[in-house]
């Protein structure tokens, strides 16, 4: 049984328990692990588009790589608040297994995988987590985006993450040649997509982006695919979730806890 199939098994027939707004507020523990189906599949017939569609959100929080292990939460009982959005350690992760399946099979690669703690609040105050991880392209991560959760009667996560494929070419504007010979050539052809440099800034154009092409050592990375998983997901603690689309996969727990008390006394679902 493959990983996917295992966590569609698990979640069939999951049933949603409402959480009351007094809880707005409540301490969670949330972990994520994010990877890509790399496997043999069939086809697909969605069509993504070529250009990153994600706006950049202001304020949002990142939850740090660790530098050492005095960065991390050793645990998330604590006789006070711990800082909120703070990566555990290891030992406190409980997707360790789930990590270790999915990089022994040759059908998946594991992009993001971290644990941490934070109040969760109503809609309105939901606090974006940016998202930066797998591989780099000159300045940018092929998977970027945001994740939010909040209570609104019941918890719910808010993905909005785009794995992008870039195609590396030391002139980009090769590529447009290229692309209008094909297009020439080919009525149907798909427009391969790309803009200047980030340090091109001074030509004044809305289709020159720094997230649609990048740079690093006069070697340019051009946006050519953005596969999104904009979704919305109603949560229950304590319970492991599962998302995907035909290219990504989400794999979210989060467990209720009290600061300085037992993590299973009188916690909200």
């Amino acid at each position: 049984m493959t990983v996917r199939t295992m966590c569609i098994a698990l979640l069939a027939g999951l049933a949603c328990q409402p959480v009351n707004a007094e809880f707005e507020g409540s301490w969670f523990q949330i972990e994520v692990l994010i990877f890509e189906h790399t496997g043999s599949r069939p086809e697909n017939p969605e069509q993504w588009p070529t250009y990153p569609s994600l706006e950049r959100r202001s304020p949002a929080v990142v939850i740090a790589e660790p530098d050492s292990q005095t960065d991390t939460v050793e645990s998330a009982n604590l006789d006070q608040a711990p800082i909120p959005f703070t990566p555990l350690s290891e030992p406190e992760w409980t997707l360790a297994t789930e990590k270790s399946a999915l990089e022994e099979s040759r059908s998946y690669r594991v992009l993001y995988h971290q644990s941490w703690v934070q109040p969760v609040p109503g809609r309105n105050n939901a606090t974006s987590i940016r998202i930066d991880a797998g591989d780099t392209y000159g300045s940018q991560h092929e998977l970027q985006g945001y994740l939010e959760l909040y209570v609104e009667r019941y918890l719910h996560l808010n993905t909005d993450l785009q794995l992008v494929r870039y195609t590396q070419t030391d002139n980009p504007f090769r590529l447009i040649d290229d692309n209008d010979n094909a297009l020439a050539g080919n009525a149907s052809a798909p427009f391969m997509g790309l803009s200047l440099d980030q340090e091109a800034n001074a030509i004044s154009s809305s289709a020159f982006n720094s997230d649609i092409i990048t740079t690093k050592n006069n070697q340019y990375y051009v946006a050519t695919e953005s596969i999104g998983m904009k979704q919305r997901r109603r949560m229950r603690s304590t319970e492991l979730h599962y998302i995907d689309n035909p290219e990504l996969g989400l794999l979210i727990y989060i467990v209720p806890i009290e600061i300085g008390s037992p993590t299973d006394s009188g916690t909200p679902d």
